[in-house]
């Protein structure tokens, strides 16, 4: 594929490339041919935000992806309701640390319990019976006072005391009742008297960075409706466990797998901007002494030999690759034509 261009190349040359060194040369035969690949000038390295587990992702080097497309995203934790209630308050933000909130408030999140009526109960009174002064946990009882009913259920027994959560009916704080066993409230169904009182808020707690909040204030919610996210403590301070691309581009190298644990940090992949091509050529050191930034050169891609295009040196690496007892040198060409495809081999035509 590398060859030494015919004299027509000469001719066009001599039109396309006035004022160059290579349109001043009337016998291109003698040039060299340095071997080149098309890249992108520019790119962007997408790492973890956080140390922990990637989800599932399908990118592979060569596809195309747009601005803003969430590329990866880390593995987070769910914060869940542990009853039904209403949000009452938020201590934290998205992208805050729940471990400061926790230190700062004791909770990251205030839920007022929708059984929010209990009664503090004892055996006073009750039935005579050794059944109606040992309760266990999970017994249906029925209450009443002299105008008002309700139902409940023992949700903790110890010693000469229990806890009712009621069920049915609404009571005032500190309204006293008689409780049974059954709902005919027959004098030997009694277990003993409670008095009513109104549960505090539920906090929740959490640890790590907070990566989103499904709930705000004045949402109800039901046990085990997730609440918000939380990823690992290490993340920057507003960071999201979804990493975008920052620009349009294409997908240089992946360098990770699904499921795979990362740190933070840890490059994920590259992806090369769109728009930003240049040819970069391995030059032999014998050939860079007459080539300076800013030469205009022939250049011409092995898809097409006979279209040549204008390359100008924007950069000579200064640090050589040795091969086979002789150094090369990466020249990089900006090249004028927008419709060049990333890995293209090109040819590189050397004053």
């Amino acid at each position: 594929m590398k060859k030494l261009i015919p004299v027509i190349l000469c001719l066009v040359l001599l039109v396309c490339l006035p004022g160059t060194r290579a349109a001043a040369e009337t016998d291109l035969t003698q040039y060299a041919i340095a071997n080149g690949v098309v890249r992108a000038s520019a790119f962007d390295d997408i790492t973890a935000p956080c140390s922990g587990t990637l989800l599932p992702f399908d990118w592979e080097a060569g596809d195309t992806v747009d601005a803003g497309t969430a590329m990866f995203k880390m593995m987070t934790t769910n914060i869940c309701a542990p009853e039904d209630g209403t949000v009452r308050y938020l201590f934290a933000e998205q992208g805050d640390s729940a471990d400061s909130a926790m230190a700062t408030y004791g909770a990251v999140l205030a839920l007022e319990p929708s059984a929010r009526q209990r009664m503090h109960c004892t055996y006073e009174d009750a039935a005579d019976y050794e059944e109606n002064k040992h309760l266990h946990i999970g017994d249906v009882l029925y209450f009443k006072s002299s105008s008002e009913k309700g139902s409940g259920v023992v949700i903790a027994a110890a010693g000469d005391n229990y806890e009712v959560e009621i069920l049915t009916g609404s009571f005032d704080a500190d309204k006293k009742m008689d409780l049974y066993k059954d709902s005919g409230y027959r004098s030997h169904d009694k277990v003993g008297k409670g008095k009513v009182y109104l549960r505090d808020d539920v906090t929740v707690a959490a640890a790590g960075r907070i990566a989103e909040i499904l709930v705000a204030q004045g949402d109800e919610v039901k046990k085990g409706d997730v609440l918000l996210c939380v990823m690992a403590q290490d993340a920057d301070a507003g960071a999201q466990a979804a990493v975008s691309a920052p620009a349009d581009g294409v997908v240089g190298t992946v360098a990770v797998s699904p499921g795979q644990q990362v740190w933070k940090g840890q490059l994920l992949c590259r992806v090369w901007r769109s728009g930003t091509t240049e040819v970069v050529a391995e030059v032999d050191e014998m050939d860079l002494g007459n080539l300076s930034v800013g030469d205009q050169i022939p250049v011409t891609m092995d898809t097409d030999e006979s279209r040549v295009l204008t390359g100008t040196v924007t950069e000579i690496s200064a640090l050589g690759n040795t091969k086979q007892n002789a150094a090369y040198y990466n020249v990089h060409l900006s090249v004028n034509d927008t419709g060049l495809m990333l890995g293209q081999s090109a040819s590189v035509y050397l004053p």
